[in-house]
């Protein structure tokens, strides 16, 4: 999820920036308006004001201003997955991942300042924010449990405590458990 990759990003970069550039994904907006308006995602805006940076977001088709950032994901990619071995868990091929790209910051050089992008790097993290701790981040739908206790998620149904049925609650939805709040107080975790 999104949340969930920032956390990580901010951790392997050491810190938080002052701002980040998007581009005008839903997950972030809601609305595109005229020039640099948005209606930006509550839980988005609630993240970048926990983490305390500014979002910029880019303008619409205007590729100049991330065809830049997208050929060096690109290329990235293409040079990073070279020769990947095979893993046992998702847990291990994000680690392997992470020391890789410490590997390739320190052997590629920046492009527009001197030195690799691991000492450019290096230079800028003394101006990153502290990493605060890490954003409770879901994503909330109101659901009301059916009177058989069931509760339906992305055309799936779920059995929930008897005591809550027919009753509204809040679906709380996290990268690894959904959590089931009738009003205030937590009913049940359900593994993803």
């Amino acid at each position: 999820m999104l949340f969930d990759a920032h956390w990580h990003g901010f951790r392997v970069f050491g810190g938080v920036p002052g701002r980040g550039i998007y581009d005008n994904m839903k997950t972030a907006v809601d609305r595109v308006g005229r020039g640099k308006e948005r209606q930006i995602n509550m839980r988005f805006l609630a993240m970048t004001n926990h983490y305390v940076y500014e979002p910029e977001f880019c303008n619409p088709a205007a590729g100049w201003e991330k065809g830049q950032v997208e050929k060096n994901v690109r290329d990235s990619r293409h040079q990073m997955l070279q020769g990947m071995p095979d893993f046992p868990d998702l847990p291990a091929l994000n680690a392997w991942l992470e020391e890789r790209c410490l590997e390739l910051w320190r052997e590629t050089p920046h492009g527009k300042q001197p030195g690799t992008i691991a000492d450019v790097w290096a230079e800028e993290q003394a101006e990153l924010m502290p990493l605060p701790v890490a954003f409770d981040g879901f994503i909330e739908m109101s659901k009301r449990v059916s009177p058989t206790c069931l509760i339906s998620f992305e055309r799936s149904r779920y059995s929930v405590p008897a005591s809550f049925a027919n009753r509204p609650v809040s679906l709380r939805i996290y990268r690894t458990v959904w959590s089931l709040r009738p009003r205030a107080t937590s009913c049940a975790n359900i593994p993803a």
